[in-house]
């Protein structure tokens, strides 16, 4: 759209000044139809910014080499463009914004019924996976003395992985000591607490509450625990309702860059918004830690509105002014990206599971952190090989060089339009030259072979989201021409002699004496010029007379 735009505005240029060579030069000057026709493709052949597409891809695949090469793979080029622009950015919590480094501090651990600590802790090993793990599983297996012991003395009958929607895992195994089935699940408290049957009470959910609440308060996330007892042999039973056993408190750290670098996006002008799975105290106390602030709201807010008589009239200004959101679902990352984009808004958005990928489509720029899954990483338009929040701020960074360059081109692209146009066009009318295309061919190659450099052209970074105004690079265009023609049209008598002209490349004959030359001037050794002889229409001049357009 902003390439059509722009040819457009050189199409304009040049259509004006078509219009102005029909006009003069067959009625005034009596061109045949052959010479008027070569002029008017002069203009054509040199106006138009054929090389545009070419130049702002190679531009786009180089950054996207440079971003390989800070750990972030671009699948959709023209996301370089977008990222440049992006004004929200919605960060996972666990392995972006903390080290994804978990740990189970033992003397914390709580129980409510008849397991001891060390109990809830083996079964909550046996809910894990001892293959293909992920953080909390690592962790809880890793807390064992010796994690053999979380298949030892059992037989694996079924499991459920993790998964964003349930938040919990679930085996089924056969006690080989008692030849009993048995059951356990461990997973987010409230999901837990909800599947809890035999020993749910209103004091427990409390008691709960107010464990989960001291702990997140502290920085702690937690691990709830559940156990149940099938009768029978069949595994797919259903059991004797799951009782709460126990808590788990897991330390996940931040990293220690991620404050620094949610520093630097501030000064970039992007604001960082956390969206987590975990508890709301859990989200304040981090946003309090990293300084993203705690002015955090839970994910059923989303759906519900913002609350009677809060600060918010609508809920999409509280979207727009909220650090961050809790016990989010990934349909929940989908109408916060959506209520963003309405306002007007850039967003880039973070996800890792399957389930993330409507809200990575949906996002202006999608992002799969490391370790994302396969549909995670075919739904992103950037996919991260190296954990942290440094690596997206980085690419912005880079992005924004990227956006420089393709603007500075297209400044250029418009400004060499209006030159070329408006300096024939002056040699047509004032001293009725009659250009051969192949010439403008010449000219139009070496422009834009050369231009190519631009996508590696050392540029600094905006510190303000990147957009673009066609009124401002139009503007720039105009006046970095018109310069460009004043400095171009430079008429003035000079000698063929070894000062002007040290070293003439090419000579070209054109009919009614008239004569150009591509040459080189040494005294400077920084000038090209296309030299214009006309000695017919000047000869009672001693000297040849040329015109210099360098």
């Amino acid at each position: 759209m902003i390439l059509a735009q722009i040819g457009s505005f050189c199409l304009v240029v040049i259509g004006i000044f078509v219009v102005l060579e029909i006009v003069i030069l067959y009625p005034v000057y009596h061109y045949s139809y052959r010479d008027g026709l070569d002029n008017i493709l002069v203009l054509l052949i040199g106006g138009i910014p054929i090389a545009m597409p070419t130049v702002l891809s190679v531009t786009l695949a180089v950054g996207a080499q440079q971003l390989a090469k800070h750990k972030a793979i671009v699948t959709r080029i023209t996301a370089i463009e977008e990222l440049a622009g992006v004004t929200i950015l919605c960060s996972d919590k666990t392995g972006t914004l903390t080290t994804n480094k978990l740990t189970i501090d033992k003397t914390l651990v709580k129980t409510y019924g008849p397991f001891s600590a060390d109990d809830v802790i083996l079964l909550s090993a046996y809910a894990s996976r001892t293959e293909n793990q992920d953080a909390i599983d690592s962790c809880v297996v890793a807390s064992l003395d010796d994690p053999k012991r979380a298949r030892a003395g059992i037989k694996l009958l079924d499991f459920k992985p993790f998964n964003p929607v349930d938040k919990r895992t679930e085996i089924t195994y056969l006690e080989e000591s008692s030849g009993r089935l048995k059951r356990v699940t461990k997973g987010m408290t409230h999901a837990i607490i909800n599947l809890c049957t035999r020993n749910k009470t209103e004091e427990l959910e409390n008691a709960l509450e107010a464990d989960v609440v001291e702990y997140a308060g502290r920085g702690l996330r937690t691990l709830a625990v559940a156990y149940e007892e099938l009768d029978g042999d069949d595994p797919e039973a259903d059991g004797n309702g799951f009782e709460l056993i126990g808590l788990l408190t897991i330390f996940d750290p931040p990293r220690e860059d991620t404050k620094q670098t949610i520093d630097d996006a501030l000064l970039l002008g992007v604001k960082v918004k956390m969206v987590t799975g975990d508890q709301l105290a859990i989200a304040k106390e981090t946003g309090r830690r990293l300084g993203l602030g705690d002015n955090m709201y839970a994910a059923n807010v989303l759906k519900e509105g913002p609350p009677p008589g809060g600060a918010h009239l609508t809920l999409e200004q509280m979207i727009l002014e909220a650090d961050g959101f809790a016990g989010v679902f990934p349909e929940h990352k989908y109408e916060i990206v959506k209520t963003l984009q309405g306002l007007g808004h850039l967003c880039a958005m973070t996800g890792d599971g399957a389930n993330d990928a409507p809200a990575l489509s949906k996002a202006n720029v999608g992002i799969a952190v490391e370790g994302a899954t396969d549909a995670a990483r075919g739904a992103a338009d950037i996919v991260l090989t190296e954990p942290g929040l440094s690596t997206i701020v980085h690419a912005i960074r880079q992005s924004r060089v990227i956006f420089q360059r393709m603007r500075n081109y297209s400044i250029y692209a418009c400004a060499v339009t209006i030159r070329i146009v408006v300096c024939f066009a002056i040699l047509s009318f004032v001293y009725q030259f009659n250009f051969p295309p192949f010439m403008v061919l010449i000219i139009a190659l070496l422009n834009d072979g050369t231009i190519m450099t631009l996508s590696v052209d050392r540029v600094l970074p905006s510190s303000t989201p990147d957009s673009w105004d066609l009124a401002e690079i139009f503007a720039y265009a105009l006046a970095y021409g018109l310069y460009l023609t004043v400095s171009t049209y430079v008429p003035r008598p000079v000698l063929y002699s070894p000062t002007h002209a040290n070293m003439v490349l090419i000579t070209y004959p054109i009919h009614s004496g008239l004569l150009w030359s591509l040459s080189f001037s040494l005294p400077t050794s920084s000038r090209i010029s296309l030299v214009f002889s006309s000695k017919p229409r000047l000869a009672n001049l001693r000297t040849p007379t040329t015109l210099i357009c360098t």
